[in-house]
């Protein structure tokens, strides 16, 4: 019940948001001089992709650096540094979390003036108290990959709507060490400055 309304309630807000507001119609455009820094704050929906259901409503606060801005050196590309925390509520048997961060490197490209795609990637740490035979450890490593696109609501600010693959395992420390490996998508707002 919890996990098919807040699915339903995550996919209507992404819907509004790209379809009611005025940035994705072509009001907003993206100030490249101030890409330097992104602050932002994701909502993600996850399954498991094992026969053992597990289903992830996060939370993902973010913040990040930019080294190379677009327009500078590689032309549209830039490239900046993030570092993602994750705040999870699990429906598995039980009700569970998760608590961990993220470092994360984002290659974007403006597409269009008010759109920008993005490839990211990174490896973290994560403590799972999930009751769940897809987990064997509550101390695992997270290493994860994704796309996207930002949306120009205004100059600075974007609506993010993203995939991202993530694996979860212990690498290897215990004996007993089953992949939890999700699918997640994710919906936010993203701030640039």
């Amino acid at each position: 019940m919890v996990r098919r309304t807040c699915g339903r309630g995550l996919v209507a807000l992404m819907l509004a948001a790209i379809f009611c507001l005025p940035g994705p119609a072509g009001a907003a455009e993206f100030d490249v001089s101030k890409l330097d820094h992104e602050l932002g704050l994701r909502f993600a929906y996850a399954n498991s992709t094992r026969t053992a259901s597990v289903h992830l409503y996060s939370l993902l606060p973010r913040w990040g650096i930019s080294f190379v801005r677009p327009g500078q050196r590689l032309g549209p590309v830039g490239v900046s540094f993030l570092v993602e925390g994750i705040i999870s509520v699990a429906n598995a048997e039980e009700t569970g979390f998760e608590l961990g961060v993220t470092p994360l490197f984002k290659l974007y490209a403006l597409m269009l003036p008010s759109v920008m795609f993005f490839v990211e990637a990174g490896a973290g740490l994560i403590s799972e108290g999930i009751n769940s035979p897809a987990l064997a450890h509550s101390f695992n490593f997270t290493p994860q990959a994704g796309a996207g696109f930002d949306i120009a609501l205004a100059p600075q600010v974007a609506l993010t709507v993203a995939y991202r693959f993530r694996h979860a395992s212990n690498a290897g420390l215990y004996k007993e060490n089953p992949a939890f490996n999700v699918n997640m998508f994710h919906a936010g707002i993203s701030y640039y400055y």
